[in-house]
């Protein structure tokens, strides 16, 4: 049953797909070829203008620092010398189990 639900749904996704494209394609044609060159330009400076916007934004410095901000540290190799002993240590129980066993 649920696969007839998904079916139905692609479906009418398709036709909605399809019908929506029928319309563009008009629109296109009722345009000619400057206008939807121009409708694509224009879109295109938009986008374009919209990124330059969020990276200046992500670029700006951020002339305060709040209070609640955790100081990043670079790691100091504790954690990973800890997980190499404890994997060494594993190895070495492991093979004195094999050995006492052979």
């Amino acid at each position: 049953m649920s696969r007839l639900v998904w079916v139905a749904l692609g479906a009418a996704g398709g036709v909605v797909a399809y019908r929506k494209g029928q319309q563009l394609l008009e629109d296109a044609k009722r345009k000619g070829v400057v206008g939807s060159v121009q409708a694509a330009s224009g879109s295109a400076a938009g986008l374009a203008q919209g990124a330059r916007s969020l990276i200046g934004k992500a670029l700006e410095a951020n002339p305060s620092t709040p209070e609640s901000a955790v100081a990043v540290s670079r790691p100091s190799g504790t954690a990973a010398a800890r997980a190499l002993a404890e994997s060494k240590r594993t190895r070495t129980t492991e093979n004195s189990r094999t050995d006492a066993t052979s």
